[in-house]
């Protein structure tokens, strides 16, 4: 927990530094950057990873990371070429010249992020949580670090790439070493018989899981898509450092109490026992903690990003301040997002989770087609997109109450 908090805190503190060293359109370029990673992580392992925690022996898992990890370097290496071989076409098709020059750095990146993905579900398979939080903050402080130096140094032109590169490397560094040196007693015993049946064993992650979180990532490289096809990367830029600066406070929160309440509600499915009063309470701390943050942002946050980060900010600011009301649902709704997983609704609740994502994208091209300016279409998202959150929320209690009724019943039974 530790970790990942201060994982998240540092980008936020580096921000203050950051946002007087890059514009908003280096900012943009970094953002479209890191959204083609995030997306194209998630084929480049067909998620095998997911898999790494379910076998008994640590050698059917061994090899799961060795699938992983082929996979992905094979995926890779084809996007690799392909970014190799046409650089201007696929800059052209993301609306963004500025990414042209870094576009031969995006198979490299993929690589790396897929790897830390496959090995840090490894070392949580084996409980070395400090190897977890160790990377996690070696990452999060050398992207920073390279960042604030490129920055005094005037080699902004890549935005934060070459940071985020740094970042991965040194998280990779720690990672891959130590798996080398935990698992050398298991290389001995490679099969690619077992390999192969590993990979028929747990077909279901690529054929079901898979598309799932395809799908899940519409909404985080969609919308900067059509940000940068719509407006611009200024105008991308300045959404993604307002995403980045809120991000730490509300990560946190919402990571601390969903762990909590996911293994509340998850004992108390398994025992029987009521969970509305925890699902009650835990919206109540929530909203408790995030709303004077949200009300401070809704009334103040363009003159708060100015003053904090500097004048150019002032729209992340205003941005801030349209989107608050979304953010603030989405933020309540977050810890209670596993209600329905626990409660057996997996199916219904990947459906619901595609139509609000489909929701996300077709609402920002529907407003972007109509109005030529950033900030109306911001305004119109956040009165809008609350609503979707409040029907998950309505959702949540309308399934808790069921369940609350079965077990009442169950009882009276016997």
């Amino acid at each position: 927990m530790f970790g990942s908090g201060l994982s998240q805190l540092i980008p936020l503190l580096a921000s203050l530094i950051l946002g007087r060293l890059y514009t908003s359109e280096e900012f943009g370029v970094f953002i479209l950057f890191s959204s083609l990673v995030s997306f194209l992580a998630v084929p480049a392992t067909l998620r095998y990873e997911v898999a790494i925690m379910i076998p008994k022996k640590n050698n059917d898992a061994f090899h799961l990371v060795l699938l992983a990890l082929a996979i992905s370097f094979i995926s890779s290496s084809i996007l690799f070429i392909i970014t190799l071989i046409y650089p201007i076409s696929l800059s052209e098709l993301l609306s963004s010249p500025n990414i042209r020059p870094w576009l031969i750095y995006l198979g490299a990146s993929v690589f790396l992020i897929s790897s830390i993905q496959i090995l840090s579900v490894w070392f949580n398979r084996q409980k070395h949580y400090k190897t977890i939080s160790t990377m996690m903050i070696a990452q999060s402080g050398g992207s920073a670090t390279v960042n604030i130096i490129d920055g005094f140094m005037g080699k902004t032109s890549g935005g934060l790439i070459p940071g985020s590169l740094a970042g991965q490397l040194l998280a990779s560094g720690i990672l891959f070493p130590k798996f080398v040196r935990q698992t050398k007693r298991l290389f001995p015993f490679f099969s690619w018989q077992q390999l192969k049946r590993n990979a028929i064993t747990y077909s279901e992650y690529p054929k079901y899981n898979f598309p799932h979180r395809m799908v899940d990532m519409i909404s985080i490289t969609g919308l900067p898509l059509l940000i940068t096809y719509f407006f611009s990367e200024a105008v991308l830029g300045s959404y993604g450092f307002m995403l980045r600066v809120l991000k730490a406070p509300l990560g946190i929160l919402s990571s601390s109490l969903g762990q909590v309440y996911f293994q509340q509600i998850s004992d108390s499915v398994v025992s029987k026992k009521t969970i509305l009063p925890l699902f009650k309470k835990t919206l109540f701390h929530v909203g408790l903690l995030a709303l004077p943050f949200f009300i401070i942002i809704l009334f103040w946050g363009p003159d708060i990003f100015a003053f904090i980060f500097g004048p150019r900010w002032y729209i992340a600011g205003t941005y801030a301040q349209y989107l608050s009301p979304w953010l603030f649902v989405s933020t309540l709704s977050s810890p209670v997002s596993q209600t329905p997983l626990s409660l057996g609704y997996v199916k219904l609740n990947m459906w619901i989770g595609i139509a609000n994502n489909l929701l996300l994208i077709s609402l920002f091209f529907g407003f972007s087609y109509l109005y030529a300016d950033a900030e109306t279409v911001f305004k119109f998202m956040g009165y809008i997109l609350p609503f979707s959150y409040l029907f998950l929320l309505y959702w949540y209690y309308h399934i808790i109450k069921k369940y609350e009724h079965e077990i009442k019943n169950k009882q009276g039974l016997r």
